[in-house]
């Protein structure tokens, strides 16, 4: 067989989990290639905030934090409920602390861990831990990348998703430097964080052991050996048309998950409408060329927890030549709160999982979808005081993002929902506010979700009233961000399995490619960005061990 080029990896896919096996497996002698279909690198874990949720860790630990296996092990079975596999949770919690140090130690991706941030489901769920399971790359001057410096993405949804960590974030929240302050210092110098910081750090960590990083390539199809059926290289079409290239020791799909193709969305997911913030490129390719092989891909076993969240449309922004583009939304914002067409409350609207998992609640053929359509209902304050991305604070809302009116009762006439059951909410939820108490769904109970949108200054930090005319309605949307319920089945070290449930040798799937159905399907803000770095690490040791 003619092949145009020959390298012992190929991964098809420049995130987390594409760039952690190319790393890992150059830094075992093999020649790796990386392919990304979208003109820049990093994929959708550039666009993230960059968390990772390895468990208990040696940086947890050099801080003088502590933890131990047993409590992390307690916490993952609650957010698989009983569906992890007991081997799997194991090896994701020891395989996250070697694979950490590897790359901190080894290949010299500096890190920190982010303290004072909680679990999310801290101290409720047994197991729970307030502080050192979650990590992040430190802030990483781009100036080393020289060339390639405008050739690793920046998230175009603002400078906050780029330029700002997480800890930072906690900090400010307990008095520390502002978040403004630390963006405008972080630009001067173009030090990237979060998710690009770390998609920049292991762009560097690639050139520095002679990855052959391309973009604006799609790899169209897989190439198998006629005789065994084995995965030995990829037809790969760039503008110069197509190439056959030759992958010795193996293909490792790492292409993200299928936001933008709709009927994967609405087959896979249950929803016929949904926005995105993922790449434009984030189509499902990984489920089309395996789908060839026999693949069938796999849905999580807890429907409700899987990740897809709740934001809305910015109709006046064009990101990525599409429009309208999407924003995620973290609700909890004082002065502020989620009402159902009846004009209800229905959840803790101060912490995200619990606002889509009521969202999604189906109640009978009657009734249907009770809770959606949702609207986010907030007062002059809010918007004064906090601003909705990617208005900033004091700065008139964007045209066609929210109805606004003088009083409740035009704003529900406005958007069409229950006028009275308005009114009587807002009434009571403000009345609840003069003692800082939710007696109805526990807002602000949740630490996590007081350090992400409350004011420490309140006496409980996601509870004020929506008192202040204008007010104001925003219908919230169903958003993904490139974490899907569905993915191939894979091993415990990413080899993709068919529907008899078999390996096929040389065809590994790494990150949201790869199905969370054996580890659970519980979610915790880091474990996507930790399964891509773990098992892009794993995928390229077994590669490279023989």
């Amino acid at each position: 067989m003619a092949w145009d080029e020959e390298y012992d990896t190929v991964s098809v896919g420049s995130g987390i989990g594409g760039l952690s096996a190319a790393i890992t497996a150059a830094e075992h002698g093999a020649k790796a290639l990386v392919l990304e279909k979208f003109e820049l690198l990093g994929g959708v874990s550039a666009l993230s905030s960059g968390q990772l949720f390895p468990g208990p860790n040696h940086l947890a630990e050099a801080a003088g934090i502590e933890d131990r296996p047993e409590m992390a092990r307690q916490y993952i079975d609650h957010l698989g409920q009983g569906q992890a596999m007991p081997e799997i949770r194991d090896e994701y919690l020891s395989g996250s602390r070697e694979c950490l140090l590897f790359f901190d130690k080894i290949i010299g991706i500096p890190m920190q861990v982010i303290q004072g941030l909680p679990d999310y489901y801290y101290p409720s769920v047994p197991g729970s831990a307030p502080e050192g399971r979650y990590v992040e790359v430190r802030p990483f001057a781009a100036s080393q990348l020289g060339d390639y410096q405008k050739k690793v993405l920046i998230s175009p949804y603002g400078l906050y998703y780029s330029y700002s960590t997480s800890s930072e974030w906690v900090e400010m929240q307990q008095g520390g430097e502002s978040l403004r302050s630390c963006i405008q210092r972080h630009v001067t110098n173009d030090e990237r964080c979060a998710g690009a910081g770390m998609a920049a750090a292991q762009v560097l960590a690639a050139l520095n052991r002679g990855v052959n990083l391309r973009t604006s390539t799609e790899v169209i199809e897989l190439i198998t050996d006629d005789n065994d059926g084995r995965v030995i290289g990829v037809v790969a079409r760039d503008r110069a048309g197509t190439h056959r290239i030759r992958a010795r020791r193996g293909v490792i799909l790492a292409t993200g998950g299928y936001d933008w193709n709709k009927p994967f969305v609405r087959r896979f997911d249950g929803l016929p409408d949904t926005g995105s913030m993922a790449l434009p490129t984030v189509t499902g390719d990984h489920i089309v060329l395996a789908s060839k092989l026999g693949v069938i891909p796999m849905p999580s076993r807890v429907p409700s927890q899987s990740p897809i969240f709740v934001g809305y449309k910015v109709p006046t922004e064009l990101i990525y030549g599409i429009k309208p583009s999407y924003r995620l939304l973290v609700p909890g914002q004082p002065h502020s709160m989620i009402v159902n067409r009846k004009g209800k409350r229905f959840s803790n609207d101060s912490f995200y999982p619990d606002v889509v998992t009521k969202a999604a609640r189906f109640d009978g053929q009657e009734d249907g979808m009770v809770n959606w359509p949702a609207w986010l209902v907030f007062d002059q304050r809010m918007l004064d005081r906090k601003g909705l991305l990617p208005v900033l604070a004091g700065q008139p809302l964007l045209e066609g993002m929210a109805s606004s009116a003088q009083s409740l009762s035009e704003l529900a006439n406005e958007i069409g929902i229950d006028g009275n059951g308005l009114q009587q909410t807002v009434e009571r939820f403000n009345c609840m506010c003069s003692n800082g108490v939710d007696e109805d769904f526990q807002r602000g109970i949740n630490p996590w979700g007081r350090l992400m949108a409350g004011d420490p200054k309140l006496k409980n930090p996601n509870m004020a009233p929506v008192s202040q005319p204008p007010f104001y309605a925003v219908r919230l949307e169903r958003v993904t961000m490139g974490v899907p319920t569905a993915g191939l089945p894979t091993d415990q070290n990413g080899r993709v399995k068919n529907a008899a449930g078999d390996v096929i040798d040389g065809l590994y799937a790494v990150g949201n490619s790869s199905a969370w159905m054996d580890w659970g399907g519980g979610f915790n803000s880091g474990i996507a960005g930790m399964r891509g770095l773990l098992y892009g690490y794993r995928a390229a040791l077994h590669m490279t061990a023989f």
